[in-house]
């Protein structure tokens, strides 16, 4: 369904200046998370060794900032439903198998595309594009060679190595580490940033900053604290395609329709419109529903795919998506809203919802809104365990739970506009 709303003004809703670092941060955090659900940090491991480096060799502001962005991003195509591009990367080591990996060797090129089409991302697209580009040329995507490498990139290069390496090789000790990166100086890492590396290594415990899990998380806040930027979404149409960038990004990783997001997206604008919502309740809705599942992919996402039946366990994981949902946004500021309404959008309207089995009223309007459009998308598309129901029969199964699963009011409205 399309909406036929195509445009809603957007320009007097507005973020703190450290809204892009606080939200993308959270989205790659959620991104990387392991099977088990613990978090694996690399992109924020490397975002902290990259972002000293960069002070280490006097970058401007704006350059930290184009870094910061770029080391959080640069492995945004590496997300799969399987894992995460890091956990191949540790079993394929060397680059000759590394290129010959499909997966690995795409996933720069993955990650700048979906980072290009914003114009304001679009030279942190080629930082990005170019991180596994060697010094000496010998790396991939497009074998750059030395200064047709992008500084950032070759800075992001060699921290994401460190922490590979480290994690491959169970290296503690900060001068085994040193001698092992040594080898590729000149080859796969500049010599200059390599340098820089060394002596904070050395001089300024920096490893200490991502030893643990406690250390990266006061390290990456003491950063973002310093991201004040107002640059990267100024526009807001940049913002809402990102947003939207996000919800395909989501659904390519945890729905059988890579358009789910949007889908429910557009309905619940067309249903706020119905039932009267003024233009920028109609914003918060069209957000809610690009974002409303991202907390699918902190789970294993492959649960999402399986076509045998599912156990108890995998169940709980399902139903879990809202609340980590709402564990995401509520740690972005000015995010709140967008988050109660994920977080609800799966109570029903006689209590017999999750997760905390609200009813009636006291369920926020635009999650009552948001659980009409996602149910809706998902009767009239093809699911792993059910064939799409045609239109007519989508409808007939709304007024049929009326006042139990959905708002009755709500129904009546949708009902009445598109039966």
């Amino acid at each position: 369904m399309k909406s036929r709303l195509t445009h809603l003004p957007v320009q007097d809703i507005e973020f703190q200046p450290d809204f892009a670092a606080d939200f993308i941060s959270e989205f790659i955090k959620a991104c990387e998370k392991g099977k088990s659900g613990r978090d694996i940090y690399h992109s924020w491991k490397v975002c902290i060794l990259t972002y000293m480096i960069g002070k280490k060799m006097g970058l401007s502001d704006f350059e930290q900032r184009e870094l910061f962005f770029a080391s959080l991003l640069h492995d945004i195509g590496g997300v799969m439903v399987g894992g995460h591009v890091v956990e191949k990367l540790t079993q394929v080591p060397d680059v000759y198998g590394q290129k010959n990996d499909f997966l690995i060797f795409a996933h720069p090129y993955r990650s700048q595309t979906i980072m290009r089409s914003f114009p304001t991302f679009r030279h942190v697209s080629k930082i990005i594009g170019a991180h596994h580009e060697f010094y000496d040329g010998s790396g991939f995507p497009s074998g750059l060679k030395g200064e047709e490498i992008p500084l950032a990139a070759r800075m992001i290069r060699l921290a994401d190595t460190v922490d590979v390496t480290m994690k491959l090789h169970h290296i503690d000790d900060i001068s085994e580490l040193l001698q092992f990166l040594h080898f590729s100086v000149g080859e796969e890492f500049d010599p200059t940033v390599f340098e820089a590396f060394r002596e904070l290594v050395l001089n300024a415990s920096l490893l200490d900053k991502v030893k643990d899990s406690a250390e990266i998380e006061r390290n990456m806040k003491n950063i973002k604290g310093e991201m004040k930027d107002t640059y990267y979404f100024a526009s807001p149409d940049t913002l809402n395609r990102f947003f939207r960038m996000i919800s395909i990004v989501t659904d390519n990783l945890t729905s059988p329709s890579s358009l789910h997001s949007l889908q429910v997206s557009d309905t619940a604008v067309q249903i706020a419109g119905l039932m009267k919502q003024p233009d920028t309740e109609m914003m918060t809705i069209r957000w809610a529903g690009f974002l409303h599942d991202i907390g699918k992919l902190v789970v294993d996402r492959s649960v999402y795919f399986k076509k045998e039946k599912l156990t108890d366990e995998e169940w709980g994981q399902i139903r879990a998506h809202p609340q980590l949902t709402y564990d995401i946004l509520n740690c972005v500021n000015g995010m709140d809203k967008i988050a109660f309404y994920a977080l609800y959008h799966h109570e029903n309207f006689d209590g017999s919802g999750y997760p905390e089995h609200l009813k009636g009223s006291k369920i926020p309007l635009g999650a009552r809104i948001l659980h009409v459009a996602d149910a809706f998308e998902a009767m009239t598309s093809n699911r792993v365990h059910q064939r799409k129901k045609d239109w007519q029969d989508a409808l007939d199964e709304l007024k049929k739970n009326r006042g139990t699963q959905f708002d009755p009011e709500i129904v009546d409205a949708f009902v009445r506009e598109f039966g």
